[in-house]
């Protein structure tokens, strides 16, 4: 295991200590250990399947790690999650309103589309988080931006 001081510890916030500490694993090993971290980030998730931040640290992992496949995976699960939480429907397209937890994860399965090579269903998706989120405190107006370059691009 990877040791570090309680300074430099990430706040997850409200999360059971055990899962906590699988974060702060699998966030120390990221560069050094992607199997470890991986593994630390997949743990968390099996011992909390509803904990958000281990959707999130999964996704941004595989993003990293350029595995995409893996990556829309765990983004649809976060999406998911994120939903449940919420008590929203489980179609984005549905969402009339949304926290700001859900609309982050939808903005991540937006970005991990563009990724992909999909802009069109990265677009729709930051559509909806523009709409639901007109003050852009979930930041959707960085993904629209890449959009923008990827059309720019073409």
């Amino acid at each position: 295991m990877i040791a570090f001081d309680d300074d430099e510890k990430l706040d997850f916030g409200q999360l059971a200590p055990e899962v906590d500490h699988l974060l702060q694993q699998g966030v120390a090993a990221h560069f050094k250990d992607r199997v470890l971290a991986e593994r630390m980030f997949l743990a968390a998730l099996s011992l909390a399947p509803d904990a958000l931040p281990a959707h999130r640290c999964l996704v941004k992992h595989y993003n990293r790690c350029r595995q995409f496949d893996k990556a829309l995976l765990a983004a649809r699960a976060w999406v998911a999650a994120a939903a449940r939480s919420a008590g929203l429907s489980d179609n984005w397209l549905l969402w009339k309103q949304a926290p700001g937890t859900a609309l982050a994860a939808l903005k991540g399965l937006a970005f991990i589309h563009l990724r992909s090579g999909e802009p069109g269903k990265a677009e729709a998706m930051i559509a909806r988080v523009q709409a639901l989120d007109p003050e852009d405190a979930v930041g959707g107006s960085v993904i629209a931006a890449l959009l923008e370059e990827t059309r720019l691009a073409i």
